[in-house]
């Protein structure tokens, strides 16, 4: 639960969609991996999160914004844990729970986390599981129809196609249209050849996996098309490094249940 509140946030790129989905497939890897777990009290975490500060290298936050995220969010991935603990998708909240627990976290308005459009877009993003049968929510089925089709938007926002953010603000003068997800997938790769995988690469492999079946798929799949549309925005601003595709493909990491189908 700590080390979530601020990875669901680096994971998530400003996007809090992003972010509930980022959340869903690192816990129920955990959760398919046998893990034994269990949800602390609220107001430990609670505790917790007033005590957090933004990380070293991130861009300017108000202190008082940055309170109120960490409260906010972690009062959502507590009840995203509950929820696949117990496999009861009603305990995800709606929109008018956000609203109460974004004033409960010191929420101001004027504050770009928690205007209509972005408590609209996470309340969106929660009603998906909110309506889906719990035991088709394996962490393969979340990354593809979830996570990937979200993270190709945010990334492709960052390609010059985004309105808040065309290119990545960063603050260590490093590559502003540099994809991160690519970064994300070539640092699971060398962890899983090292036989050192996280939670999280154990996700990024998920993406490369999904991106591989978007690769063979039809057409007519708007995600795969959007793939390829973000594939030729990051060659376009790496001319001298074009690549053929964004991620690693799934046959180039070594063997691991995530490629035995009767472990899927």
């Amino acid at each position: 639960m700590r080390h979530l509140a601020f990875a669901s946030f680096r994971h998530a790129q400003g996007s809090q969609a992003l972010q509930v989905h980022f959340v869903q497939t690192y816990l129920r890897v955990t959760h398919e991996s046998g893990t034994p777990a269990s949800v602390p009290p609220l107001q430990r975490i609670l505790d917790h999160a007033a005590k957090l500060a933004v990380p070293g290298g991130h861009l300017v936050v108000d202190p008082t914004l940055a309170r109120a995220q960490f409260l906010f969010w972690s009062r959502n991935i507590w009840d995203i844990a509950r929820s696949i603990l117990v496999a009861d998708p009603q305990l995800l909240p709606d929109r008018s729970e956000l609203d109460e627990r974004a004033a409960a976290a010191g929420a101001l308005p004027g504050m770009s986390s928690f205007s209509d459009e972005e408590l609209d877009s996470l309340a969106g993003a929660f009603r998906v599981y909110r309506i889906s049968s719990p035991e088709t929510l394996t962490a393969e089925a979340v990354v593809h129809k979830h996570f990937v089709p979200r993270l190709l938007e945010v990334e492709l926002g960052f390609q010059g196609h985004g309105d808040r953010y065309p290119e990545r603000p960063r603050t260590d003068g490093g590559d502003p249209h540099g994809s991160r997800f690519l970064q994300h997938c070539t640092t699971a790769h060398t962890r899983f050849a090292e036989s050192r995988p996280s939670i999280t690469d154990q996700v990024y492999r998920l993406v490369c996996l999904s991106l591989d079946r978007r690769e063979d798929a039809a057409a007519n799949d708007p995600v795969a098309d959007r793939y390829r549309q973000l594939i030729a925005a990051y060659n376009r601003h790496h001319p001298g490094a074009a690549l053929p595709r964004l991620h690693v493909p799934d046959r180039e990491f070594p063997a691991h249940p995530l490629n035995d189908k009767d472990n899927r």
